[in-house]
């Protein structure tokens, strides 16, 4: 990709290029026919003047009918160059309208210039990212991203920063885009990163986040699990929260599952047919019938006067009733 172009819009631009070729080739093909038209039409007209010497007056409407206006072969002729040469434009300007003298001047650089030029825009955009200016450091970062498309290490030496260099880029664009919630992005860049270094914590610390938010619990886990083991023993804080956060989500996610589905079965008629014949009457046994439910809030028989007043002396919150209260409750749940 030369020019930075994903591979859908090169192959946009590649048909564009095809269409624009194919019209300058119709264009030239219809000038073709055209001169050959006017250059018929040129011998008919003379034909019919070497034959305007002779005596028969049928001839007339033969000329007549071999003639053509000069004038609109002339006009048929021009619009056909015309539409030629504008389709031979066309064509000639579909290739690449972009000022390649940049990236020759990027091609013309050292591997080591185009690498300090790499680390200098990281720079950059970690000052950005440290001013909680999210964009700006992702700008910088995606032109790392660029110049390293045109750096070909040539020595081993030269391999090792550009990978390392290239490594700290994916990180910190990842990072970035967690800022930004552009969570595909932090997968891609994430993904990357462990392409270079299947090893790095990192990079499976970001993608985890990015899973967690995308409510990818299964991917997060198997990411978290990862970095865990190849942290070993000591582990990182980050990682012990990242865990948390992931497992109260899960459980979060469960338990409102739960209560919708509590929230549909309690809502179920005796009339509702979607249930089994057999669960509709579990249900109906399992939970007290509301109309003949009733809290016994008398004083049980035996209690002295001095007991039932005693909430009232005290300023104690009463409990008569509090024992069948929480067998329903315990029915219900």
């Amino acid at each position: 990709m030369a020019c930075g172009w994903s591979p859908s819009l090169a192959r946009m631009l590649e048909q564009m290029v095809q269409e624009k070729q194919q019209k300058a080739h119709e264009a030239d093909v219809a000038l073709q026919h055209t001169e050959e038209h006017v250059a018929r039409a040129k011998q008919r007209s003379d034909a019919a003047e070497a034959d305007a010497r002779s005596a028969d007056w049928t001839q007339a409407y033969a000329r007549w009918d071999a003639w053509e206006d000069p004038e609109e072969l002339a006009r048929r002729e021009q619009e056909a160059r015309e539409r030629q040469e504008c389709a031979a434009r066309s064509a000639r300007a579909a290739g690449c309208d972009h000022d390649h003298s940049a990236e020759q001047k990027l091609m013309d650089m050292s591997t080591t210039a185009k690498l300090d030029a790499c680390d200098g825009f990281r720079r950059l955009g970690n000052r950005f990212f440290q001013h909680g200016q999210y964009q700006r450091a992702a700008y910088h970062y995606h032109k790392a991203l660029v110049y390293f498309e045109y750096v070909f290490p040539d020595s081993d030496d030269e391999n090792a920063r550009h990978d390392a260099l290239k490594l700290k880029v994916l990180l910190n664009f990842a990072a970035c885009r967690l800022k930004t919630h552009q969570l595909d992005d932090v997968v891609h860049h994430a993904s990357q990163a462990l392409a270079i270094d299947p090893r790095s914590v990192k990079a499976l610390y970001r993608r985890a986040q990015a899973h967690r938010l995308r409510d990818d619990f299964e991917l997060a886990q198997q990411d978290l699990a990862r970095a865990a083991e190849l942290e070993g023993e000591a582990g990182d804080p980050l990682l012990a929260q990242e865990r948390h956060l992931l497992h109260a989500k899960v459980l979060a996610y469960k338990l409102r599952s739960r209560q919708v589905s509590s929230a549909m079965f309690r809502g179920t008629g005796p009339g509702d047919r979607s249930l089994p014949a057999d669960a509709r009457a579990r249900t109906r046994a399992d939970l007290p019938d509301a109309s003949v439910l009733r809290l016994r809030l008398t004083k049980p028989a035996g209690a002295g006067e001095r007991g039932a007043s005693a909430p009232l002396a005290s300023w104690q919150p009463c409990t008569l009733g509090l024992p069948q209260l929480e067998a329903v409750l315990a029915q219900l749940t």
